[in-house]
């Protein structure tokens, strides 16, 4: 299996001493002590920047700066911010970094474009406003490799797609309607929807009772269909399709209005919602597919069980579930081959492809396919890396 290095949720904006990063995905709070050092004040116990190596590249923490960008400026590459984190340790809580602060820059950037796409779902945002820049971020060694560390996913990937639950995991909070009546009320109508889009405004079922509280962000799900083995016919769960975002502006004891902060599909009146849940875009090399000798690893193996919206053979970039999940010891940025038995008695798998894992549950995992020899289907063999 993968060795993951854990990287806490993140939020990489920064702005005055300090200043919180307003952002529409978190609900971290500043640190409380601060202290003086040399100029400027800071929650941390940054190294004396005379004790650097003489030829180490420092930078000066300016107002404004956020680790997302720093990476794109130092390694050519956004999401590889990791890298100058793990230059400094000294920043405990990578949410918040202070103006003044010098950190060492080093470790191994790239000028490479990362081979998968790193666009964010539906929208796209402001250098002042939330962005996958502010998306927690988990990082992966694997061996052997092809090319630069590399997000496996993107913003839609994460929080456009969904997961496979509990058939009845409960949600009661919903939305009830929408603002703008005029125009997606319609009377007499089964469903009161439609192109719901960011900044729109909502009413919601549901209030402080139901743990809803002002300032709160919700992922809006629609329970969608129960999904069965493709080889055992088990019943694995209900798929729980994401719409998109919203984030509450008020609230008493049984309601509360929110705005619609990031849509990337249509949101139905009856949406449940659930806590926005913070998962990670796992940044990984993607390692080689075995070679035509190699023989199979013997390591945990499961099955791709459904590639939601894709029935026929699935593509590079195409989602897909799993038949294991955390507790069967998957994280996030771990890598499975996908394999198939070979049409003709006696010989060796046909090896298909390589997919990566973007979230986990129990037992079930969301994985994107990354490179492939031939087509992958729903019943399919993975191996793990």
């Amino acid at each position: 299996m993968v060795s993951v290095r854990r990287v806490a949720p993140v939020l990489l904006l920064v702005m005055a001493i300090p200043v919180f990063a307003a952002a529409k995905k978190s609900s971290s709070h500043p640190p409380r002590e601060l202290h003086r050092v040399g100029d400027h004040y800071t929650a941390y116990n940054p190294p004396d920047p005379s004790t650097y190596p003489a030829n180490a590249k420092t930078y000066t923490i300016k107002a404004g700066d956020t680790l997302w960008a720093l990476g794109n400026q130092f390694y050519g590459n956004a999401y590889l911010w990791p890298q100058l984190w793990e230059a400094n340790t000294w920043i405990t809580d990578a949410h918040w970094i202070y103006p003044g602060d010098v950190v060492l820059v080093q470790g191994e950037g790239t000028q490479q474009t990362a081979n998968v796409d790193t666009g964010t779902a539906a929208t796209t945002h402001t250098a002042t406003e939330t962005s996958s820049a502010q998306m927690p971020v988990t990082t992966a060694e694997v061996s052997p490799v092809v090319g630069p560390p590399v997000p496996l996913g993107n913003e839609a990937d994460i929080y456009c797609f969904g997961y496979l639950g509990d058939p009845n995991e409960s949600m009661p909070n919903s939305i009830s309607s929408f603002e703008d009546v005029e125009v997606l009320y319609q009377p007499g109508a089964e469903e009161q929807t439609n192109g719901v889009s960011m900044g729109d405004l909502i009413y919601i079922n549901g209030g402080t009772a139901t743990g809803i509280n002002p300032g709160e962000v919700y992922q809006v799900v629609e329970p969608g269909d129960l999904v069965y083995h493709p080889r055992t016919n088990k019943l694995l769960g209900r798929y729980y399709d994401f719409r998109g975002q919203i984030k509450v502006l008020c609230a008493d004891d049984h309601h509360a209005r929110a705005v619609v902060t990031d849509a990337c599909k249509e949101m139905h009146a009856g949406a449940k919602l659930k806590p926005w849940p913070q998962l990670p875009i796992p940044l990984a090399r993607i390692p080689a597919m075995p070679g035509f000798c190699d023989d199979p690893n013997g390591k945990t193996g499961g099955y791709i069980v459904s590639s939601l919206g894709w029935e026929g053979a699935l593509a590079e970039g195409n989602l897909v579930m799993i038949d294991l999940g955390r507790d069967d010891q998957v994280q996030p940025g771990d890598f499975f081959t996908v394999w198939r038995e070979s049409p003709v008695a006696g010989q060796p798998r046909q090896v298909l492809g390589e997919i990566g894992v973007l979230t986990t549950e129990a037992h079930t995992a969301t994985a994107r396919v990354l490179d492939m020899r031939r087509t992958m289907i729903a019943g399919d063999h993975i191996e793990a890396k």
